[in-house]
């Protein structure tokens, strides 16, 4: 799973929202006085967060079920010449023999999770992998996102020449959308890739509910510039920001 969208997600420039996110959230931690040494990013993908992560002196690990999104892990490290641990996994299901100071997943990677006991399974494993006071960090689509965000096509064309459609269609409180590249070859040869993700929602407060069930004392709904929200059914994407 995820195999096809490997081949072109770093080329259509979806590693961005790593690369933007990551410094944001460090100097949230840094603002906030957490002295965070040792991470584990799950579902790392191409390995762009861990990445950044690395570049500001945290040692770092990552976790992913799919091998071709590992093997762009290890190629796009090597081309800083970092050497930064990869993990072939389940994230509802692991066990690496360590703890950490920080665990993340983000880019709405858990809503890819279609069954709510791989959720509470994934708690439980990130809290058994947690240093005391340690810190959950990910992020997740809203039910208002699925329900009125993903009924609709986008087509974009790249200046290299490759081309991007996306179809999405909504049931609610899950959805699904086909991604369909077509990358420039040489002349007038395009290379087709294909990948449909389903995704599903959840009420914040049974996610919320879950993560306290699973022993994380403090659990915080927040947005996108990591400000504690009251309203919280004012989201499309929540950061849910967790402490042990």
């Amino acid at each position: 799973m995820y195999d096809e969208f490997a081949k072109f997600y770093d080329r259509l420039g979806w590693d961005s929202y790593a690369k933007e996110l990551w410094p944001d959230f460090k100097r949230f931690l840094d603002k906030s006085g957490f002295n965070v040494k040792t991470m584990l990013d799950l579902a790392c993908g191409t390995g762009v967060f861990c990445i950044g992560a690395l570049r500001d002196g945290i040692n770092v690990e990552g976790l992913d079920l799919s091998e071709e999104m590992l093997k762009k892990a290890v190629e796009n490290c090597r081309k800083y010449g970092y050497d930064i641990k990869f993990h072939l996994g389940d994230m509802s299901d692991f066990d690496l023999g360590k703890r950490f100071d920080l665990i993340t997943c983000t880019f709405d990677a858990i809503n890819h999770m279609t069954d709510f006991q791989k959720w509470k399974s994934m708690f439980n494993c990130v809290k058994r992998h947690l240093n005391e006071n340690g810190i959950f960090m990910f992020d997740m689509n809203t039910l208002k996102d699925l329900s009125d965000n993903w009924n609709n096509i986008h087509i974009r064309k790249y200046p290299n020449g490759d081309y991007y459609i996306s179809k999405s269609i909504s049931f609610g409180d899950n959805a699904f959308i086909t991604f369909t590249a077509f990358l420039k070859k040489e002349g007038r040869l395009y290379e087709e890739y294909e990948e449909t993700v389903h995704e599903i929602s959840f009420s914040l407060d049974e996610v919320v509910n879950e993560l306290k069930i699973a022993g994380f004392k403090s659990v915080n709904v927040m947005n996108r510039k990591f400000e504690v929200v009251e309203d919280v059914d004012s989201l499309d994407r929540a950061f849910i920001f967790c402490n042990i």
